[in-house]
């Protein structure tokens, strides 16, 4: 096995064992699991030389033997379209690793030799690695012994790895955020975490509006999710948002700027803009400001086969199904359907015979903290919000309420 950072400045002999300049990279093809070398970077007197790899003899402990005569090593390097270099590309540079859900610094590159190629198998990220690069080999292997405990690699897998960063070739970044955008939206929230702004740029490009509207419902800071969406432009942000439940699309344009907020909304679906507008309009330490209108409303009168036929079409887009609200004509909250007494029921009951008329509900301008307590107190999974005149306007998950608590 080879280490980055021992071929790097390595001499380079001709054919005829003549010193002839020195590593200054290795060019790998993108797009394999375990990307091939494909050409030996080498600094010469003239400048740098691109020798492919199958004029390369063979990689030494100390030296790299060329079949080249050294007149025939002229400054030709022009990188590949296909391809990317480790110094420049990949060493002490930001990568993902797919398989931790993590971004970490690599320290240096493992390279192995398998039917004459030369192919990168992983990443080294610990402090051995570090310590390694530094020339410092000897003192942890010292350190070792004292303490009787070895100090780990943290070496990761080409497979579980995607580089980052603005130097990466464009080619190898759409690549990286398609395979990055295969994680599940709270494991890429944690990825965002550690990005820069061009980073989370390439990443929300790269998703579609499903998984963009995901990942930013999972991330924790509003003033980032306002920064992504604001870089992305008004019209992306308007399909991001209307993928998001109302509730967590209103957080976050609550935190946007005056200009961002209209524009955004004037872009979006006339139904989607509207139940955002309505949850904007409560202060966000009350229960309107905790509410989403994302809830399945059904009347009285509805017999429990009509409502699981309803369920059937709605349910797959609505943020909780365990209780339904029954109103009557004039929306006034009358009672609340549990999914278990409406799948235990005949299916020609009406609703009113089978639903509860004792109603725990707070008021849209009950502060937050009597809505966490009510939720506690009787183990509910959501509370129906109504305003003083008994209208239902909402519900409030326990979710949102573990949420808020969390922030806070």
């Amino acid at each position: 096995m080879f280490y980055l950072s021992n071929i790097l400045g390595m001499r380079v002999l001709d054919r005829k064992q003549t010193v002839v300049g020195s590593i200054a990279d290795l060019e790998v093809a993108t797009g394999e699991k375990f990307p091939v070398v494909v050409a030996v970077i080498v600094r010469t007197r003239q400048g740098l030389t691109r020798v492919s790899w199958h004029n390369v003899r063979g990689v030494g402990i100390t030296e790299c033997t060329l079949k080249l005569a050294g007149s025939e090593l002229l400054p030709n390097f022009k990188l590949e379209e296909t391809s990317m270099l480790l110094l420049n590309h990949v060493l002490d540079k930001q990568i993902v690793d797919v398989h931790g859900a993590k971004v970490v610094r690599v320290n240096d590159v493992e390279l192995a030799e398998s039917h004459g190629q030369l192919r990168v198998i992983a990443v080294d990220a610990g402090f051995r690695s570090f310590m390694r690069r530094a020339g410092l080999s000897r003192l942890v292997s010292a350190a070792e012994k004292v303490r009787h405990h070895r100090l780990s690699e943290n070496s990761i897998p080409w497979s579980f790895v995607n580089p980052l960063g603005r130097e990466v070739r464009n080619v190898q970044v759409r690549t990286t955020w398609k395979e990055l955008s295969k994680l599940h939206p709270s494991d890429l929230a944690d990825v965002v975490d550690d990005l820069d702004f061009n980073e989370r740029d390439a990443l929300f490009k790269a998703l579609n509006d499903e998984q963009a509207a995901d990942t930013l419902a999972e991330l924790e800071d509003d003033r980032v999710k306002v920064s992504i969406l604001e870089r992305l432009g008004v019209a992306r942000a308007a399909d991001i948002l209307e993928e998001m439940d109302p509730d967590d699309a209103a957080d976050i344009l609550q935190d946007a700027r005056s200009e961002t907020k209209e524009a955004v909304l004037n872009e979006m679906e006339p139904e989607e803009r509207e139940d955002v507008r309505e949850l904007l309009a409560y202060d966000e330490d009350t229960a309107g400001g905790l509410m989403t209108n994302d809830y399945l409303e059904i009347r009285e009168e509805m017999t429990a086969g009509d409502i699981i036929s309803l369920m059937r079409r709605e349910a797959p887009d609505t943020e909780t199904i365990y209780y339904l609200y029954v109103t009557d004509d004039t929306e006034h909250l009358v009672g609340i359907l549990s999914l278990r007494a409406l799948i235990v029921a005949d299916p020609s009951v009406p609703a009113s015979s089978i639903m509860h008329t004792r109603i725990i509900s707070v008021f849209v301008d009950d502060p937050k903290q009597k809505v966490a307590e009510m939720i506690n107190k009787y183990s509910y999974l959501a509370l129906p919000v109504v305003n003083h005149d008994n209208v239902l306007q909402g519900i409030v998950t326990v979710h949102a309420v573990i949420d808020q608590a969390m922030e806070s």
